[in-house]
């Protein structure tokens, strides 16, 4: 894998997404959701806590994407008019609050990059391809919830823009571990690569920045004889 023109996604890792009084757990918990199948959202964090880390210590991209909405919620994008009423109804998910904070245990660094959603996918009228495209990046490693949702709608997205793409099988999750293996078995057919964080951390232990790459090479000795 060629991490020189890489960059780490991390989905929607939010207080209302996966904190015990966040949006997700309440609403869900209202309608019977078993506390086990919501416990599957934390699982990835310690795995994107690694990445994050070994991304950084590289000198690699950490982008954190977000979902937010005005107080109004007069700006849901259309493919996310179901939730809408839902998130509303609790307050959830408003720009600036509380819950649509990243959450503690991955809070981004001053080097790491935002970016504001408004529907599942992370493409959809944001400025995330200008911003990737700036900084030459051509490979994104996917983690984050949920993973049949805005991780997989945000990945396939990233595969319509032209990129290559790299899911993370225990750096995501979803509520569902048959939704959550389905998008793993869809994802290496026909979009891109699925490798756990053991594989990808692995990987770059063995890269070097180009720019060390070029520090390190042996000055010729030829000398100029014209």
């Amino acid at each position: 894998m060629n991490f020189e023109h890489a960059a780490l996604i991390i989905v929607d890792m939010q207080n209302d997404f996966i904190h015990d009084q966040g949006f997700v757990r309440k609403s869900s918990r209202e309608i019977g959701v078993p506390s086990s199948a919501l416990d599957l959202l934390n699982e990835p964090i310690p795995k994107i806590k690694r990445l994050a880390d070994g991304f950084r210590k590289n000198g690699l991209n950490v982008i954190y994407i977000y979902t937010a909405w005005e107080k109004d919620y007069s700006d849901v994008a259309l493919p996310l008019k179901k939730l809408g009423p839902k998130a509303k109804a609790m307050g959830a998910l408003v720009k600036g609050s509380w819950g649509a904070q990243i959450i503690e245990e991955l809070t981004p660094l001053a080097t790491d990059h935002q970016v504001m959603k408004k529907a599942y996918g992370a493409f959809f009228q944001t400025p995330l391809d200008r911003m990737l495209r700036n900084m030459g990046i051509k490979t994104l490693i996917m983690t984050g919830v949920a993973t049949n949702f805005c991780v997989e709608t945000t990945l396939r997205e990233a595969v319509a823009y032209g990129y290559d793409v790299i899911l993370a099988s225990d750096g995501a999750a979803t509520f569902d571990p048959e939704g959550h293996q389905a998008t793993l078995k869809v994802v290496s057919t026909g979009f891109g690569e699925v490798m756990t964080t053991d594989e990808i951390l692995d990987s770059l232990s063995s890269y070097k920045p180009l720019t060390l790459l070029i520090k390190d090479k042996p000055q010729s000795t030829q000398r100029n004889t014209c």
